[in-house]
C-alpha cells in the first residue's frame, strides 16, 4: 500500500528581530562568558586565550573596548575594539610613504591620527565580528547589523575619534554586510592573506608535490643554510631569550614598508604562557654548542585545522646571504607536514617570496568611516593613494595531483629537534592542543 505524500507547509514569515542590548566592557575577562559563546573555542586565531595575551601585553597606546550584544538566547555579538594612533598610510605605496616621510620632517605628526579600530592590534589577517549563529535564518537582519555599527561610531564620537575602521573582512561578509555599511562606511582594499598547501603524505607531501624548478631551488636553498651553519629548534616558549626575539622582530619592522601594529617585548612571553601547547617557537641558529646564535624566530600558533607562523625575526646581517627567510618557511612547512595539516596560514605582505613556495592568496577588505563629511570626501578622493589595490605574483609551483598508493608507507624527515622545555611545568591557563613528543628529535634531511 502507497500513501500520497502531503505537501510540506511553507515555513511563517520570519518575525523581525527584537533589537539588542549593548553593553561596553574595558577588560576581556569581563566578557569570558560570551566571548566564548562568540567565537567558540576552535579556531586559535579567534580564541579568548590568545587575546587575553595581547590585552595583558600592555601594547604601547593601545586602549581596548568590547562591545557586547544581547538578546532574550544570551550573548548574540562581541565585538572586541581598540583605539591607537596611526599613521595614515601605514599601507600605502613606498612613494607615499617616503613623501609623507619627507613632510614629517618637517611637520612632526602629519598624517598621524587616533583610530577606533573594530578588530584585534595584531595580525589576525580575518575579521573579528563575533557575530553568532550568523548563518541562522532572520538570526542577524539589516537592523541588527545598523544598531552594530551605530554603537561603534557612537563610542567613537565619546572617544573624540574622528576615524573608525573595521579590520579584514573577507568577501563574503562583505556580500552580507554592505546593506548596512553603505552611505557611511567606504570598502576599500586590505593587504591579502595568503595560504599554502601541502599535499596528503601518501602524494609526496610539499617537497614532492612542487615542480622540478622549485624542488631545485628549495634544495640549493637548504644546502646554502646548511654552509652557514643554520640549525633549527621547536621550543614551547623563548624564555631566557625574549630580548633577542624581540630584537630580531624590530630588524623586520625596521626594514618593512607596511607596519600597522607594534608589539613589545612582553607579547612574546604572554602569547605562548596563555595558549599553552597551542604556541611554540621556531628559533634558527648559527653555530654549534656554547656559541651559537639565534639569527631567525617565529612565533607560531595553532589549532586542529591549521597552522599560523605569527610574527618573524631575522638577523638581516645573515638574511640574504644564507637564505635565511626561504630557510625559515621550510622549516615551517616542515613542521606543519609532521603535524598533518593540509594548509599553513603564512599571512600578509613579501607576496613575492610567498608566490615561490606555491602560496595562494585571499582578499581582503576594510570598511572606513569618518564621522565629518569633509573626512569622507577626503578618503573617497585618495582611496588609491591610500589604500592601494595589491596584485599577487601567480606561480606554477606545484606539479598536478599524483593519485595516492593506498599500499605505501609514507615518512616524512625533519631536521628539527624539538626542546621538552614543557615537561616539568604546569600548564597554562587556557591552554590546549597537543604538545609535541617529549625528546624527540627527527632524522637528518638528506
Amino acid at each position: 500500500m502507497t500513501t500520497t505524500p502531503q505537501p510540506v507547509p511553507p515555513l511563517p514569515p520570519a518575525s523581525p528581530t527584537k533589537p539588542l542590548s549593548w553593553s561596553w566592557h574595558e577588560r576581556i575577562d569581563e566578557i569570558a562568558e560570551p566571548w566564548q559563546r562568540c567565537f567558540g573555542t576552535t579556531e586559535v586565531m579567534r580564541c579568548l586565550p590568545l587575546h587575553r595575551a595581547v590585552e595583558r601585553s600592555h601594547l604601547q597606546e593601545v586602549v581596548f573596548h568590547y562591545l557586547v550584544g544581547t538578546d532574550e538566547q544570551g550573548a548574540a555579538c562581541v565585538a572586541p575594539c581598540f583605539a591607537f594612533r596611526v599613521s595614515l598610510v601605514s599601507v600605502a605605496s613606498a612613494w607615499v610613504q617616503r613623501l609623507v616621510g619627507w613632510v614629517r620632517k618637517a611637520v612632526p605628526g602629519f598624517l598621524q591620527v587616533r583610530l577606533f579600530v573594530v578588530g584585534s592590534p595584531i595580525s589576525t589577517c580575518g575579521d573579528m565580528l563575533g557575530l553568532r549563529e550568523l548563518e541562522v535564518p532572520g538570526r542577524w537582519d539589516h537592523g541588527r547589523f545598523t544598531a552594530l555599527f551605530d554603537q561603534v561610531t557612537a563610542k567613537a564620537r565619546e572617544l573624540r575619534i574622528g576615524l573608525v575602521l573595521i579590520k579584514e573582512l573577507e568577501q563574503a561578509l562583505v556580500d552580507r554586510l554592505k546593506p548596512a555599511l553603505e552611505g557611511r562606511f567606504l570598502i576599500v582594499d586590505s593587504l591579502p592573506t595568503t595560504y599554502v598547501p601541502i599535499a596528503p603524505r601518501e602524494q609526496g607531501g610539499y617537497e614532492g608535490s612542487i615542480r622540478s624548478k622549485y624542488r631545485n631551488k628549495l634544495k640549493k636553498r637548504k644546502a646554502v643554510g646548511a654552509e652557514h651553519g643554520l640549525t633549527w629548534e621547536i621550543q614551547p616558549h623563548c624564555r631566557g631569550q625574549e630580548a633577542e626575539v624581540f630584537r630580531l622582530y624590530q630588524q623586520v619592522i625596521e626594514h618593512s614598508h607596511v607596519v600597522f601594529e607594534q608589539l613589545n617585548q612582553d607579547f612574546f612571553l604572554q602569547v605562548p604562557e596563555q595558549l599553552g601547547a597551542q604556541a611554540c617557537y621556531l628559533l634558527g641558529y648559527k653555530g654549534q654548542g656554547d656559541g651559537r646564535t639565534l639569527v631567525a624566530s617565529e612565533l607560531v600558533i595553532a589549532d586542529h585545522t591549521l597552522i599560523h607562523p605569527l610574527y618573524s625575526g631575522f638577523d638581516y646581517w645573515l638574511k640574504r646571504d644564507s637564505d635565511l627567510y626561504f630557510n625559515t618557511f621550510y622549516a615551517i612547512i616542515e613542521e606543519a607536514e609532521r603535524r598533518g595539516f593540509a594548509r599553513v596560514h603564512i599571512g600578509q605582505t613579501a607576496y613575492e617570496v610567498k608566490a615561490e613556495l606555491g602560496a595562494t592568496c585571499v582578499p581582503l577588505f576594510l570598511a572606513v568611516h569618518h564621522r565629518w563629511a569633509v573626512g569622507r570626501f577626503a578618503l573617497r578622493l585618495l582611496r588609491s593613494l591610500l589604500f592601494p589595490s595589491t596584485t599577487y605574483p601567480v606561480r606554477e609551483v606545484f606539479n598536478e595531483p599524483k593519485p595516492i598508493k593506498k599500499r605505501r608507507k609514507p615518512q616524512v624527515s625533519s631536521a628539527i629537534p624539538i626542546v621538552d622545555a614543557r615537561a616539568e611545568e604546569a600548564p597554562a591557563e587556557g591552554g590546549g592542543g597537543e604538545a609535541p613528543a617529549a625528546g624527540t628529535t627527527r632524522n637528518q634531511v638528506p
